[in-house]
This record gives C-alpha cells, sequence and structure tokens, in this order.
C-alpha cells in the first residue's frame, strides 16, 4: 500500500508527464514569433514538469527526522502549487484566446492555415491543461489536509510539553521549599 506522501509524488510525477507531453507535441503547433500565446503556454507546462518532478522525486531522495523541517517543507510546495495553479490557469486562459483563432477568422478562412492535427492539438492541448490543473488542486488539497493535521499535532506536542516543564517546575520548587 502506498503512503500519502507517495501517493502525492506519483500523481506529481503524471502531472509532469502530462506538462511535457502538452509542451513538446500539443502546445506547438505556430511558430514561436507568431504567437506568444503559445510559448507562454509552452513556458508553464515545461516549468510546472519541472517543478512537480523536483518535489516529486524529493519524496525519495530526501528525508529529514525533524517535524518541524517536515513542516516547512509542506508549506514550501503548497506556496509551489498555488504559484503552478495560477500560472497554469494563465497558460490555459491564453491559449484558449489562441484557440478561438478569432485574430485570424475575422480576415481569413482558417481551414487552410491549419491542418485537422493542428486544431485537434489546440484541443487536446487545453484539456492536458485543465487536467494538469485538477491533479495540483488534488495534491493541493491533501497537502493541505496534511498541514493542518500535522499543526495540530504538533501544537498538542508543545501544549504537552509546556506542562510537563510546569509541573518539573513545581517539583522542584516544592523541593526548594522542604
Amino acid at each position: 500500500m502506498l503512503s500519502r506522501k507517495e501517493l502525492v509524488a506519483i500523481i506529481l510525477m503524471l502531472s509532469a508527464l502530462l506538462s511535457v507531453l502538452n509542451a513538446a507535441v500539443f502546445a506547438n503547433t505556430l511558430p514561436i514569433y507568431v504567437s506568444y500565446e503559445q510559448l507562454l503556454q509552452q513556458v508553464v507546462c515545461v516549468g510546472t514538469a519541472y517543478l512537480c518532478l523536483l518535489y516529486a522525486l524529493s519524496t525519495w531522495m530526501y528525508h529529514s527526522n525533524f517535524s518541524r523541517t517536515r513542516q516547512h517543507m509542506r508549506y514550501a510546495l503548497l506556496l509551489t502549487l498555488l504559484l503552478m495553479i495560477v500560472a497554469n490557469l494563465v497558460g490555459a486562459i491564453a491559449h484558449m484566446k489562441l484557440l478561438s483563432f478569432s485574430q485570424f477568422k475575422a480576415s481569413t478562412d482558417i481551414s487552410g492555415l491549419f491542418s485537422p492535427f493542428d486544431v485537434a492539438s489546440k484541443s487536446v492541448s487545453l484539456a492536458l491543461s485543465i487536467l494538469t490543473i485538477m491533479l495540483l488542486l488534488l495534491v493541493l488539497m491533501v497537502v493541505f489536509v496534511t498541514i493542518i493535521r500535522k499543526q495540530k499535532k504538533l501544537s498538542l506536542q508543545m501544549h504537552k510539553r509546556a506542562a510537563a516543564r510546569k509541573s518539573q517546575k513545581q517539583k522542584q520548587e516544592q523541593k526548594q521549599k522542604s
């Protein structure tokens, strides 16, 4: 059975694979100088893939015995996931603008400009972007729930330590009085 941490890593690797596939195959139908929206989509996809692989592989490559350090890594992952989700949303919205071909439709019959694969690639690219965003949201929710649970656990441990110190201090004061 996979742990929650390993499951998150596998989902992140799947997101990375989808992002690389999206950037390399489906979001690559126009020359770069023609479409900055497409370039934005490709950069976001490659950046998402890099960060997802970095965090996914850290599951097996990095371990800390200190719970506070692990909690800080969760905070960093949460912030990174939020940034990736926003970047992917911006990239997908810009890509939808390109997908509409509104600039070309006004002056040209676009059926002669793009092959059926190019037109289908735009839709597949948009679908892969949306799927990547949903996977990142799933990981975000899992990490957020883990942060809340661990924060409660750390808080409880701190209260227990404080109570133990207080009782130890009271015992020392009683010994000094006697």
